[in-house]
């Protein structure tokens, strides 16, 4: 075996793709996520991406594929009999080169491995586990010696763990995720393996964490549900702390940084560049909630994930991006009188028009907000969202929640403690300029204000 510390990776275009492969980018501002018009009261299981740009996803024991509608969502989903009964569980990857499914199965003695099914006619083949280097190697002494076989083995007490594969870099990567107890970071982590050479004797190469060991990708609860955009961009569940709640939604783009590749056998070292997935980033109140939100896929057209959250249709749902906008109408005029706050008032002027994210410059702001309400230990805070007059009262009572809500999450990932925050939306009925003209006033109406409601 060659001592050599090896780099997988290969360096790409990235400047080029990390942009175009950021699938959620363009459902952040504008839309809000709606259950799919294909779920029914019984429990929807996970999505996939299949051939001819379609999506298949199970029901009970049945699958089913769907194709993409231009309104953002599934239409006519049909009974995908040559994926039914095949022992598929959770996500599978499609490989289009090889016009296979790779899919993840648990067996009758508990060992849960990757199996791949090629197209036969009009259907799938016998399922055949993927050779996967290591696999099945066993670290024992051998005889009279206390040498132990080289490799590394993925079973203990008799559990081999591979679930929810997704394929990348044109099927020569599969990403997956697995309860391996070596090299993980904890829990559940997301693992990946490479298409082997020849000279091997196996397909796949030995499993690798996805993790960097300087910057943490996974962490130590739950990763689950990877799905990889373009290469550039790794979708992921996690129940890390500092999520809304249950699984959230997580997206890492790769990076690079400079590694030491030492060779034990000629005694030399050298810097090379390896590209690393970088820091996860949350994704917004948009696709997550606190719920479990899991299980993101899209493409060019859509943007897809899975949710138990309130207001579906059954127990777990697909939500799709629904589109609206704000929409001027003549002579508004509030029709709720608000007291005047009193005491503690910190008014915070962060948002666009129609947009519920906050303006970077602001963040500094908020440090400071959260520090001095630490002043006030104990006290219970509400935190109200408003927006300018133009646009619908029911809109902007739905948008001005929705930056109430985003506010208070920015606070409670600052060290506030969430049962101390209450969140508001105001709509349009307690403007600063009530007869705003141009832009400048209209964004002194669109803001949050905080302050303290147990004096």
């Amino acid at each position: 075996m060659n001592n050599t510390k090896r780099i997988a990776w290969t360096l790409g275009m990235l400047a080029v793709f990390a942009s175009a492969s950021a699938i959620h980018e363009e459902f952040m501002e504008g839309y809000e996520f709606t259950p799919s018009k294909v779920n029914t009261p019984s429990k929807e299981m996970p999505m996939s991406m299949y051939k001819d740009g379609q999506v298949v996803f199970f029901r009970n024991d049945t699958a089913y594929v769907a194709k993409i509608g231009d309104s953002f969502d599934l239409e006519d989903p049909k009974v995908c009999e040559e994926l039914c009964n095949k022992g598929i569980e959770g996500t599978f990857a499609f490989n289009q080169r090889r016009n296979s499914v790779i899919f993840a199965h648990t067996d009758e003695i508990g060992n849960s491995d990757l199996y791949e099914m090629k197209s036969e006619g009009k259907g799938y083949g016998f399922p055949k586990k993927l050779e996967i280097q290591g696999l099945n190697k066993i670290r024992k002494p051998f005889k009279g010696s206390t040498t132990k076989m080289a490799g590394w083995t993925f079973r203990y007490n008799t559990i081999s763990g591979f679930f929810n594969p997704t394929i990348a870099k044109g099927g020569r990567r599969i990403y997956f995720s697995a309860d391996f107890p070596k090299f993980t970071q904890g829990g559940r982590d997301i693992w990946y393996i490479d298409r082997a050479g020849n000279d091997l004797g196996f397909d796949w190469k030995m499993p690798e964490n996805a993790s960097d060991t300087v910057i943490k990708m996974n962490s130590s609860s739950r990763e689950d549900f990877a799905w990889c955009s373009g290469d550039t961009v790794l979708y992921f569940a996690s129940n890390r702390p500092g999520g809304l709640g249950g699984l959230d939604i997580y997206f890492s783009k790769i990076t690079t940084r400079m590694v030491t590749e030492v060779d034990t056998v000629k005694r030399t070292s050298k810097e090379v560049e390896k590209e690393i997935w970088g820091e996860p980033e949350h994704l917004s109140q948009v696709f997550n909630s606190n719920a479990n939100d899991y299980n993101f896929i899209g493409s060019d057209k859509i943007a897809l994930l899975m949710s138990n959250r309130s207001g579906g249709v059954g127990s777990d749902d697909i939500y799709r991006p629904a589109p609206f906008t704000a929409t001027p109408e003549e002579e508004l005029k509030p029709d709720v009188t608000l007291e005047e706050p009193k005491g503690f008032l910190w008014v915070l002027f962060v948002f666009d028009f129609n947009a519920n994210g906050s303006k970077p410059e602001y963040e500094v702001q908020l440090d400071e907000l959260v520090a001095a309400m630490k002043e006030f230990p104990g006290a219970k805070f509400e935190v109200s969202g408003h927006t300018d007059a133009r646009g619908s009262d029911s809109y902007n009572m739905k948008l001005s929640q929705k930056r109430a809500d985003f506010i208070r999450e920015m606070l409670i990932r600052r060290g506030m403690p969430a049962s101390q925050l209450t969140s508001v939306g105001r709509g349009f009925h307690d403007l600063v300029i009530k007869d705003a003209q141009d832009e400048s006033e209209h964004e002194q109406n669109r803001r949050a204000e905080i302050k303290i409601i147990n004096e």
